[in-house]
């Protein structure tokens, strides 16, 4: 069965073909890339619809550019600075950065504002004053907030000022009205303001002057009491001694430290009883060394004569004497060495306290002459910085005084606004190319709107994809000629339909399920999708290749084959299956090597014959007797007529008729199939929309023109046997009754025997 998710699919490590976990997984949704020219062909098909919406969009925007309002605009230019160095004093300049980001946006505020809106109206009526009615075709004030725009030209000190009105002059009046109320203001507001500061400044002095005489009082009181004349020097002096002891106090405990190390070994050493001459100090003191070396040689003479004599000779008492002088001398160099070394000890350890002492003292001397150095710093300081502020009050005083009758320049108008050649709005170029965009989107969101909601299978995709069958070819839509459509191939068939559907037929012949037996199942999801044309097409075409092909009817409750080939409807295979024809079944059709078995008389239930073991028997005899065995059937959806003929077919061709099948129920079709155990050779598109080309929308299918009696070489034909005049099948009468195996007794109770085919 050829699905397309057990042909791709891949199962998981660890599972067995089949495992419920790798086709619930192979079940989810995969994610697709995007078929661009998928949609290019929509939108292509739909191309009329996307003329007639940019023909209305241009349309709607040429009705607007003619009953639009004109609307003129004018402009004014301003140029803002900062005041003037006109004196050239010596005064902190603003930052451009900061004058962008603060004097600015101001100015922008006070252009926005109400009150200088009222004051051009104001320009506006002077400038009106001749005239009998001021106030006639007057903009208000509500009119040119609402009109106005300010714009800033970027990284420069240069802004614009325009109006809109329907009157062109009166928008280059009310600009420049705009424009003389702000210079107006700004230099009413500077005057103003200088007033204002000079009596401040005036205020401020007098204030100074008064702290400035208090914070010398106190400076010089200071003085008097602490003598801080000489402070400076005399912290220099305390500083340098503080410096030198310290200094000092660093080396009497670097000292005090080593001989207290020494001092510590010579406790250790009397503390264990050990032999005082082992401290290294005391080990090399000359003196010690020299006591040790006459000790030594003392009792080295003692040893040589102690062999010789005994132990009352005179020399023997006398070199004893002489040892023990020796011991005695070296036990007192000992301990003058080590009385020597607690003296030094002692010693470093007074000095370095008297130094530290000393060192103590001075700091204390160094802290109070700081806390006044501190006190003296912070007078001195407080009487300069207000002398410093008085002087600046003072030459800012003065500055103010002269510059009060200067002119200000703050603001000043560059370009005056002047009357405007021609309305700015509707911008009648812009509104027809919004126009055409617009109806153009609106026509493509409509259309791929209709296609998102549009559920019907109208490609092998949607086959693909929805019902996982693979696709072996499709069908164009024929039109009518002469009030009938040509139906049968070598019938007037047009060439695209000829070659599309030898295409199909190439799929089938190869189709490994026909390999050892050969009999088509041609069915659909419901009724009108060609699943009859389809089969007797097939069967026509399978007959031109010397093929012997035999069609049967097996839509036994609306059969249409016999009208078709124009032949009797009966005998058929309803009389073939009752046993009321045993011969004569079949009929030879006007297309060579090709017969038909037609529906039969009426049957009062075609289910019981389609599932009866004798429709079993009969397929299987006449896969025998012929190549092909091509079956039409009803529509699965509509009875379980297919289901039962699945179960004996080599394989099933699935007909989806393009735009009318939708994919809910072909999806419901499958499953029924799928559920009786139904083999798909595949699925065929019927009823493509080719356009005048021959070419479809589906973008890998092409048709191609071939003369209309085109028929393949016989030659190139296999060599099979004749076939018989008269065909003959005997069908064994039905056998008695035998038990059911669980398989068929399932599908016999859900297909054979339901009464409502909706029930399975």
């Amino acid at each position: 069965m050829h699905r397309l998710p057990e042909a791709s699919r891949t199962a998981l490590p660890g599972t067995a073909p089949g495992d419920p976990l790798d086709e619930a997984l192979a079940a989810l949704p995969s994610r697709e890339p995007v078929n661009v020219r998928h949609y290019l062909l929509i939108a292509y098909r739909s191309r009329w619809l996307t003329l007639c919406g940019i023909a209305l969009g241009l349309l709607a925007s040429t009705l607007y550019n003619a009953r639009a309002t004109k609307i003129y605009e004018s402009w004014a230019t301003l140029q803002i600075e900062a005041d003037p160095n006109v004196l050239g004093l010596d005064r902190p300049l603003v930052e451009q950065r900061d004058w962008m980001r603060e004097f600015l946006p101001t100015q922008f505020r006070l252009l926005e504002s109400r009150a200088l809106a009222s004051m051009a109206r104001e320009e506006l009526k002077a400038a009106r004053a001749e005239a009998d009615d001021p106030e006639a075709g007057l903009p208000s004030v509500d009119d040119i907030v609402d009109g106005r725009a300010i714009e800033a030209v970027k990284e420069t000190r240069i802004i614009d000022i325009g109006f809109r009105s329907t009157d062109a002059e009166m928008a280059s009046a009310v600009a420049n009205a705009l424009a003389q109320a702000y210079v107006n203001w700004n230099s009413a507001a500077r005057s103003s303001t200088t007033r204002e500061v000079s009596g401040w400044l005036t205020q401020q002095v007098e204030e100074q002057r008064k702290l400035v005489a208090a914070s010398e009082a106190e400076l010089q009181r200071y003085q008097t009491r602490h003598k801080a004349e000489g402070l400076g020097e005399r912290g220099n002096i305390v500083e340098q001694r503080l410096a030198e002891l310290q200094s000092r106090g660093t080396g009497a405990t670097a000292v005090m430290i080593e001989k207290e190390s020494k001092y510590r070994q010579l406790s250790e050493l009397v503390a264990r009883g050990a032999p005082l001459d082992t401290h290294p100090e005391i080990a090399s003191n000359p003196y010690v060394r020299e006591s040790k070396a006459e000790l030594a040689s003392v009792q080295q003479q003692l040893a040589d004569t102690s062999r010789e004599l005994g132990d009352l000779h005179p020399d023997i008492i006398r070199l004893r004497a002489a040892v023990a002088n020796a011991e005695r001398k070296l036990e007192l160099e000992t301990s003058k060495a080590a009385t020597a070394i607690r003296h030094e000890y002692e010693s470093a350890r007074a000095s370095a306290a008297s130094l530290r002492a000393a060192f103590e003292q001075q700091r204390s001397v160094e802290r109070d002459l700081q806390e006044k150095a501190i006190e003296y710093t912070a007078l001195v300081q407080t009487a300069e910085a207000n002398r410093e502020l008085l002087d600046k009050l003072l030459q800012r005083s003065r500055e103010i005084s002269i510059s009060r009758d200067l002119p200000g320049a703050s603001a000043r108008i560059l370009d005056a606004a002047e009357v405007p050649g021609g309305p700015i709005l509707p911008r009648k170029e812009r509104n027809n190319l919004l126009g055409v965009v617009g109806g153009a989107v609106f026509a493509l969101g409509l259309v791929f709107l209709l296609e998102a909601f549009n559920t019907r299978v109208t490609s092998p995709d949607d086959v693909r994809r929805h019902l996982r069958i693979r696709v072996l070819g499709i069908a164009p839509d024929v039109k009518a000629l002469n009030g009938h459509a040509p139906l049968l191939l070598g019938d007037g068939a047009p060439p695209q339909f000829t070659e599309l559907l030898q295409g199909v037929r190439t799929n089938l012949v190869t189709a490994p399920e026909f390999a050892t037996a050969r009999a088509l199942l041609v069915t659909s999801a419901e009724p009108g999708e060609g699943k009859t044309m389809t089969a007797a097409n097939l069967a026509v075409s399978l007959a031109r290749l010397n093929q012997r092909v035999l069609l049967i009817d097996a839509d036994l409750r609306k059969p249409r084959l016999h009208e078709l080939f124009g032949v009797e409807r009966k005998p058929g295979l309803t009389d073939v299956l009752t046993g009321r024809a045993t011969r004569d079944a079949f009929q030879q059709t006007k297309v060579g090597r090709l017969w038909l078995m037609p529906a039969g008389d009426d049957s009062c239930n075609p289910t019981d014959l389609l599932g009866s073991e004798r429709f079993s028997q009969l397929i299987d005899t006449l896969r025998g007797q012929f190549d092909w065995v091509v079956l039409d059937s009803p529509p699965v959806l509509a009875v379980t007529d297919p289901c039962l003929i699945a179960r004996v077919a080599s394989g099933v061709l699935f007909v989806v008729g393009s735009g009318t099948t939708s994919r809910d129920a072909a999806a419901a079709a499958v499953e029924r199939l799928d559920a009786v155990g139904a083999t798909f050779v595949g699925a065929m598109l019927n009823r493509v929309v080719l356009d005048g080309s021959g070419r479809s929308y589906l973008s890998y299918y092409r048709g191609y023109p071939l003369p209309d009696d085109r028929q393949p070489d016989s030659s190139l034909a296999p060599d099979l046997p004749a076939p018989p005049v008269e065909v003959e099948v005997e069908v064994e009468s039905p056998p008695p009754p035998r038990p059911r195996t669980r398989r068929y007794t399932a599908v016999a109770d859900a297909l054979g025997e339901a009464r409502n085919p909706w029930d399975i």
